[in-house]
C-alpha cells in the first residue's frame, strides 16, 4: 500500500481539481531510467547531473577492475532515486508554493482520490474546517534548513 500526497496549487481550496496526488514509494521507472525519469518531471539540473554521472560510472566499468565498483554505483544511484525522486518532485511544488493538503494511504491512485474528495466534499458540506492539515513546507524548515522531506529524517519521528 502506498502513500499518497496531495498537493493544491497556490490559494486554491483543498477541493480543487487541480490537486495532485504523488505516490510516495518506490518507482521502476525512476529505477531503470533515473536521468530521463527526472528530466520527465522537470527536475533538469539533477537529471543532467545524473545523465553525466552514469556516463562517468559508464566509463569507470571500462577500466580493468573499474567494472564491480560502476555496477554498485550504478544500482545505489538508481535506488536513490528511485525511493527519493517522489519526494523530490513534492518538494518543488512546495517550492513553488503548492500546499500540501494531506496524506492518504491507499492501494491505488483512484482509490486516493476517492477518499481525498469525499473528505474534502464532506467537511465543505458541514460547513466545518476541512479534518485535512495543510501543511507548507516551505515554511516549516528545520534548523539544518532542510524541509522536512525525504528518507534521512534527523529529527527521530519514525
Amino acid at each position: 500500500m502506498a502513500s499518497y500526497l496531495i498537493m493544491t496549487p497556490p490559494g486554491a481550496p483543498a477541493d480543487d481539481e487541480r490537486a495532485q496526488f504523488i505516490a510516495d514509494g518506490f518507482s521502476w521507472a525512476a529505477f531503470f531510467f533515473p536521468a530521463l525519469w527526472l528530466m520527465a518531471k522537470r527536475a533538469w539540473l539533477l537529471g543532467l547531473l545524473i545523465a553525466v554521472l552514469q556516463i562517468s560510472l559508464i566509463l569507470l566499468s571500462t577500466v580493468p577492475g573499474g567494472f564491480t565498483a560502476a555496477l554498485v554505483m550504478q544500482v545505489a544511484l538508481s535506488l536513490l532515486v528511485s525511493l527519493e525522486g517522489p519526494l523530490l518532485v513534492a518538494h518543488r511544488l512546495s517550492a513553488r508554493d503548492w500546499t500540501l493538503r494531506s496524506i492518504i494511504p491507499a492501494d491505488d491512485l483512484e482509490t486516493a482520490e476517492v477518499i481525498y474528495f469525499a473528505n474534502t466534499k464532506t467537511a465543505a458540506h458541514d460547513g466545518k474546517a476541512a479534518p485535512l492539515a495543510s501543511i507548507e513546507w516551505s515554511k516549516t524548515k528545520r534548523p539544518g534548513g532542510t524541509a522536512g522531506l525525504g528518507f534521512f529524517e534527523p529529527y527521530g519521528e519514525r
